[in-house]
């Protein structure tokens, strides 16, 4: 009976120091690192391009990094390799607006297309992507009492408080990157804009892919980085510090001219999220799910539209979701948008103030033509020399400039009717456009890189 005893204790004791390197390899057991299909490369133009046939190289620089679950796969500043793979004939609309502009060279679609991704050490990887439309001049918008360098910033932290500094060094933190992102974008100098600008006045004239355009290029098949051994995960229901930022990537487009009050929108977080041990807490992939609050359309007389949304829930890939609580920190847009984030998260378009010096150039130019400078006869020596022709030729180009650019300004010159007809015209559509013209609408389209701050206090919770 002993030895039976004995026997199965022996054979329990095996079964147990078999069973414990089975769940220890079931815990650390390694993930697969994938940058997923449908996942944009962000990438900008090194340098001005003039288009002259399909085939033509194009080189640009990748400006975010790429996560794949808990680490970094690809670093920003690596080179992406690509070709013009088409190109496209302009729309009857595209070429009648761009004859109304005194343009007689539309431009037509230009389509990209990169396959090559230069890895740190110079291994090159084949890519397929596809290739959105460009955004020539990238800057970061942050919330207006967030922004970064803003005086007082250091007043808001307590001495020794580190939780409150450990907050503050991350919101920095982020900024940091946001404005790391777009430092990397090669963008050109004062002086090359105004030459790009004059040659894009001229009526016929090549067509150029601007130094610096920022290009989201979708990976069309994933990118495979085999396995790893995961970080250890966060205990379960552990939360984001309050008022630490996310950064993600919108799923879809959401703009004040279409999207209505309540519509639920999403968001795909890009960057894995850490606790203060380096423990997991979110993975690159997890989903934000929330709610646009406020809507407010562009309206006449430049009334601006306006956009709020907030986040309510997280996702991680295979869990349920929970609760969080975040509102728009910084957004990536386009510097014409003219887009301001407020303290709240809500973002809107402003105005420009210069936008009244072509209506006041417009109407200056109108009244010089119509003064017809006529003398009065006085007896002096100059009373035999003709009267000044109508309007000084300052006025003309400036009238027929602005009817019709550079072509308005050599048909001023060339007939004084015409150049009275092209400063009407361009008087009637610089006030128009300046003061009785529709605002600006917000418009983020999908994909726009944002970063979301969570609010003060618990931040998450398990959902009921």
């Amino acid at each position: 009976m002993a030895t039976l005893v004995r026997s199965v204790a022996i054979a329990h004791l095996a079964v147990l120091s078999l069973g414990a390197p089975v769940l220890a390899q079931s815990a650390a057991e390694p993930v697969a690192l994938v940058v997923a299909a449908g996942r944009p490369l962000r990438v900008a133009l090194d340098k001005r391009i003039a288009v002259t046939r399909v085939g033509q190289p194009v080189a640009a620089t990748l400006i975010e990094p790429i996560y794949a679950y808990d680490r970094l796969v690809i670093p920003a500043g690596v080179a992406v390799l690509g070709h013009i793979a088409a190109l496209q004939d302009a729309s009857r609309a595209a070429r009648v607006q761009a004859l109304l502009s005194g343009n007689f060279s539309p431009h037509r679609g230009v389509v990209l297309q990169f396959d090559t991704i230069v890895l740190p050490g110079g291994l090159r990887r084949p890519i397929r992507t596809t290739v959105g439309p460009p955004t020539v001049h990238v800057t970061v918008r942050f919330a207006a009492s967030d922004r970064p360098g803003n005086a007082g910033d250091e007043d808001k932290v307590a001495v020794g408080d580190r939780a409150r500094q450990a907050v503050a060094s991350a919101r920095q933190e982020a900024a940091q990157r946001a404005r790391d992102a777009v430092a990397l974008v090669r963008q050109p100098g004062r002086l090359e804009r105004l030459k790009a600008a004059a040659i894009d006045r001229l009526p016929y004239h090549p067509q150029y892919l601007a130094k610096g355009a920022v290009y989201d290029a979708k990976l069309a098949v994933p990118l495979d980085f085999d396995t790893q051994p995961p970080l250890a995960r966060a205990p379960e229901g552990t939360a984001p510090a309050p008022e630490s930022i996310l950064t993600a990537r919108l799923v879809a487009g959401v703009t004040s001219a279409a999207t209505l009050k309540g519509a639920t929108i999403a968001a795909i977080v890009t960057q894995p999220v850490l606790s203060a041990d380096n423990r997991l807490i979110l993975p690159e992939g997890a989903e934000l799910g929330g709610t646009v609050t406020l809507v407010r359309k562009a309206r006449r007389f430049h009334r601006n539209g306006q956009l709020r949304f907030l986040f309510q829930s997280v996702r991680v890939p295979g869990a349920d979701a929970t609760t969080l609580l975040a509102s728009l920190y910084s957004v990536q847009v386009n510097e014409s948008d003219r887009i301001a984030v407020d303290e709240e998260g809500g973002a809107r378009a402003t105005n420009s103030k210069a936008r009244f010096i072509a209506p006041a150039l417009a109407v200056m130019s109108m009244r010089a033509l119509f003064d017809r400078g006529d003398r009065r006869m006085d007896g002096d020596a100059n009373d035999s020399l003709p009267a000044p022709a109508s309007g000084n030729v300052g006025s003309r180009g400036v009238g027929g400039f602005l009817g019709w650019s550079l072509a308005g300004t050599a048909l001023s010159f060339a007939s004084r009717p015409v150049g009275i007809v092209l400063a009407a015209v361009g008087t009637v559509r610089t006030v128009y456009g300046a003061v009785f013209g529709k605002g600006r609408d917000v418009s983020f389209p999908a994909d726009t890189p944002i970063q979301v701050q969570l609010a003060p206090g618990p931040s998450r919770k398990p959902s009921s």
